[in-house]
């Protein structure tokens, strides 16, 4: 059973344009996950091309990138509420 809660997401229809996915784990409050399908990417030691990417981030780094534009404001609420059930 995934304990995954999608908060936004984006399918591209191309292969060249990237998808993404915004969800937060049921059990990690305060945080959220992004991940990239399809990037490419650069890294220190090498380059690569087509990975995927999953990149885990506190809530409020989230907040200063922008993701919560994507996502309904009473959804992102319950996201940042760290009591929850």
């Amino acid at each position: 059973m995934s304990t995954k809660a999608t908060l936004a997401h984006h399918d591209s229809d191309k292969a060249d344009k990237p998808s993404w996915h915004l969800y937060e784990e049921v059990f990690e409050p305060g945080l959220v996950y992004l991940q990239l399908e399809g990037v490419s990417m650069k890294l220190r030691t090498r380059e690569q091309g087509g990975a995927d990417v999953v990149v885990r981030l506190p809530i409020e780094t989230a907040q200063q990138l922008g993701l919560h534009a994507n996502v309904p404001a009473d959804r992102w609420a319950l996201t940042c509420d760290t009591d929850k059930p």
